[in-house]
């Protein structure tokens, strides 16, 4: 059903159109055919840059003998700044690069086109466990099957396919599955933030069912607000100990321009740890906070910074570590959008970086790590840092505006 075509007949697939053909009758069959070479042609460019990865890692090992680094976690570092993406995306990409290095049959059904990334990256997922051994089997078992299916399906027939290769393999796997949990925020638009939270299934239907009840019986009940209302509300409420929702006993900080703390401008108000919100949902956010503690922070008129603070300390704490937060706001490594997890001295506190505002800078736990690695240079650059990569790739990296943009 599927054969490999070359890339410069994809390309001529793409690009030739019959001009000639009554739009009306054709129905727009050769647009559709554009696309599904596309498609093929998206995953020939994936494939070849996942090649490039591995050969990546291969070439540092060798640069990095044992016990001098992590040749991964610098390869990772590398690929997320020349992509502009978080270490942690870069991190995905390189254990799908590595994945199937190990299955070469499935790897080359990707690199020809006959099977997607969702569908490459489920049958890699679900195959971690195998031992090396393993994978020639599971290569030479998944990958006939996997023409046609989508990446649900593909996942399944690997599943299977891995507890009847090793089944205490797969229990194992299963068993860290569960253990690792973990809650995450990530923002949408127009003051929303969706909280996601993984565990172990039961646990998850539990808790949705909980809710659920709840919800259902207090509309029975006469309620009016939405089941979704009721359950975020109720969740809020018990997670926190509050009585209602709004009266949660938090700081939160709201950074905004002069004019707009005094009333007299529109600009956008930032909400430390989500992002910009429109200044009437700040104000209303202000009357319903209770007890809450308000932290208004105003912005330089010129670059849109934070105003500089300069204890002499070793840790950055207190006053100083909340400001580095809510400059930052998140991972400083370039392409990074991960949350702040530590505060790092650009120039090494040992090396005599000052414990300063200038010289401190926000990276989630990742990039701190990769920036110790052996041929990583971070330096201070006025107001910016500068990384300089184990190739010789430099990225600045500079705080944002914490409004969004500079002002003219």
């Amino acid at each position: 059903m599927f054969e490999s075509v070359p890339v410069a007949d994809l390309l001529r697939q793409i690009t030739v159109h019959d001009f000639a053909a009554d739009p009306v009758h054709e129905g727009g069959a050769s647009r559709i055919d554009a696309i599904k070479a596309l498609d093929r042609l998206e995953c020939v460019v994936q494939a070849a840059r996942l090649d490039q990865i591995a050969a990546l890692r291969r070439e540092r090992r060798v640069l990095m003998p044992l016990g001098t680094g992590d040749p991964s976690l610098s390869v990772i570092g590398e690929v997320a700044m020349a992509r502009n993406i978080s270490p942690g995306a870069a991190g995905t990409q390189f254990g799908l690069a590595m994945g199937l290095q190990r299955l070469p049959l499935v790897f080359g059904l990707f690199r020809d086109g006959i099977i997607g990334e969702a569908v490459a990256r489920a049958v890699v997922r679900e195959s971690e466990s195998l031992s090396v051994d393993d994978f020639v089997i599971l290569d030479a078992e998944i990958a006939p099957r996997l023409p046609g299916l989508t990446h649900v399906r593909a996942a399944q027939a690997t599943r299977r396919a891995v507890i009847g290769i090793d089944a205490e393999a797969a229990h194992a796997r299963a068993a860290s599955n569960r253990a690792d949990c973990r809650v995450t925020l990530c923002p949408e638009p127009d003051g929303v933030a969706v909280l996601r939270v993984r565990g172990p299934a039961e646990q998850m239907v539990a808790v949705h069912d909980t809710l659920d009840a709840w919800a259902r019986g207090l509309r029975s009940s006469g309620d009016e607000r939405t089941s979704g209302q009721i359950m975020v509300a109720t969740l809020v409420e018990r997670a926190t100990g509050v009585v209602h929702a709004d009266s949660i006993d938090v700081e939160i900080g709201l950074v905004m321009d002069a004019a707009t703390m005094l009333g007299a401008g529109d600009e956008p108000v930032d909400l430390a740890g989500y992002g910009p919100l429109s200044p009437d949902v700040a104000d209303d956010l202000i009357a319903r906070a209770h007890r809450a503690s308000v932290r208004r922070l105003l912005t330089d008129p010129v670059d849109g910074t934070l105003l500089a603070r300069d204890p002499r300390r070793r840790r950055f704490d207190g006053p100083l570590a909340t400001h580095i937060r809510s400059r930052d706001r998140r991972c400083r490594q370039p392409g990074c959008d991960c949350k702040i997890r530590d505060l790092d001295h650009v120039i090494p506190y040992e090396l005599g970086g000052p414990t300063a505002e200038r010289n401190g800078q926000g990276l989630c736990t990742r990039s701190h790590t990769i920036k110790h690695q052996p041929g990583w240079i971070v330096e201070v650059d006025g107001r910016a840092s500068m990384w300089t990569t184990p190739t010789g790739h430099q990225y600045r990296s500079t705080s944002p505006p914490l409004l969004g943009h500079l002002r003219q």
